[in-house]
């Protein structure tokens, strides 16, 4: 997968799963006739969020380009920001790519230890998955960096 775009049309692709299997977990909570509203918050913003991945995914298999809707494309800003934080301030740039990879590592720990319940390795697993998804970002951006020099 060393194809950005395939890369990222993986990662929304995961996306639309995670989301999906929140959304079933959280199903099973309203099925009583008073679900809490944080509960209904985040069944709607589940449901907004896997409709982008679809239209992202559709429009990427009907026109070979993504729409820049779903927050891990409209990430070119965040893409930007990275270069910039390089070019300025390297220190701040490796301090955060260290924050990120700590991430990493405390979230598949998470995933693989033995104590953590089925809901905690689901948590786990999405936020491994941002967190990875930036990681690359960082190093696409270190690459680009380094290619100029």
């Amino acid at each position: 997968m060393d194809d950005p775009v395939v890369r990222l049309a993986d990662s929304i692709f995961s996306d639309r799963i995670s989301c999906w299997q929140r959304l079933q977990e959280l199903e099973k909570l309203t099925q009583e006739e008073s679900a809490p509203v944080a509960i209904l918050q985040e069944i709607v913003q589940l449901e907004i969020r896997r409709e982008l991945c679809f239209q992202e995914l559709r429009h990427l298999n009907d026109k070979g380009s993504f729409l820049g809707k779903h927050p891990f494309i409209s990430q070119k800003s965040e893409r930007e920001q990275v270069f910039q934080m390089l070019k300025d301030d390297p220190d701040t740039y490796f301090d955060e790519r260290k924050k990120i990879e700590d991430n990493i590592s405390r979230y598949s720990s998470q995933i693989n230890g033995k104590k953590s319940s089925e809901a905690v390795r689901e948590r786990a697993k999405a936020s491994l998955e941002k967190y990875q998804v930036k990681l690359q970002l960082y190093k696409d951006v270190f690459r680009e960096y380094m290619g100029r020099q």
